[in-house]
């Protein structure tokens, strides 16, 4: 047997020998503590690492959630969403320029907060550019702040941008998204081409 008695005067004594690997033999076959204490460091690693993996689930489903509340971020994420996709069929992609503008450039000229090329540009007292219709949204549903600094800001503080940077924004050329045209035209001007092809539609029609 692997354990050993070692015997003297007065007393026996029970020890594992030093130089043989020791193994685990159960007194019997039916004894259930004997037969799954081997599985018990598994099972316990196995529950452990189940329960990290429904832990990480659930946070992703309950959009970062806690006690019952919805965190600030996932609710600003989410009506950026919102906001975004409702405004797809009025405003338009950056992705419609011709030139291909540097990163900082674009940003300058788009909203943020549905991302598209500015319309009907106001500015912040902290000198951000937003839509007026997106800002106003936004106001409703998150409260008066700004979504790039959340500096306090209200609906009366709302002003048109400088002249100069108007200028800069209607002179963007823009490749027109009706389909069949091919017409590159300035910002400024493609309201009114795009009117001009709902006119010839009506007549079509």
């Amino acid at each position: 047997s692997i354990i050993h008695h070692k015997f003297n005067n007065s007393s026996s004594e029970v020890y594992f020998p030093r130089n043989n690997a020791v193994e685990w033999k159960p007194h019997c076959s039916t004894c259930d503590v004997c037969n799954s204490s081997k599985n018990w460091g598994k099972r316990k690693g196995a529950m452990y690492q189940n329960s990290l993996i429904k832990k990480r689930k659930l946070n992703v489903e309950r959009g970062n959630k806690k006690n019952g509340t919805i965190s600030p971020l996932w609710k600003k994420t989410r009506t950026l969403n919102q906001i975004k996709n409702n405004c797809k069929q009025i405003h338009l992609d950056s992705n419609s320029l011709v030139v291909d503008y540097p990163a900082d450039f674009t940003k300058s000229v788009t909203c943020q907060v549905c991302e598209h090329i500015l319309s009907d540009p106001v500015q912040t007292s902290c000198k951000h550019l937003f839509c007026r219709i997106c800002i106003l949204k936004y106001f409703k549903i998150m409260g008066c702040y700004c979504p790039c600094c959340r500096h306090t800001c209200f609906p009366t503080d709302l002003s048109a941008p400088v002249k100069s940077f108007l200028n800069i924004l209607n002179s963007l050329v823009l490749k027109c998204t009706m389909t069949g045209c091919d017409e590159e035209i300035l910002l400024g001007k493609y309201s009114k081409h795009i009117s001009k092809h709902k006119e010839l539609k009506g007549k079509e029609a």
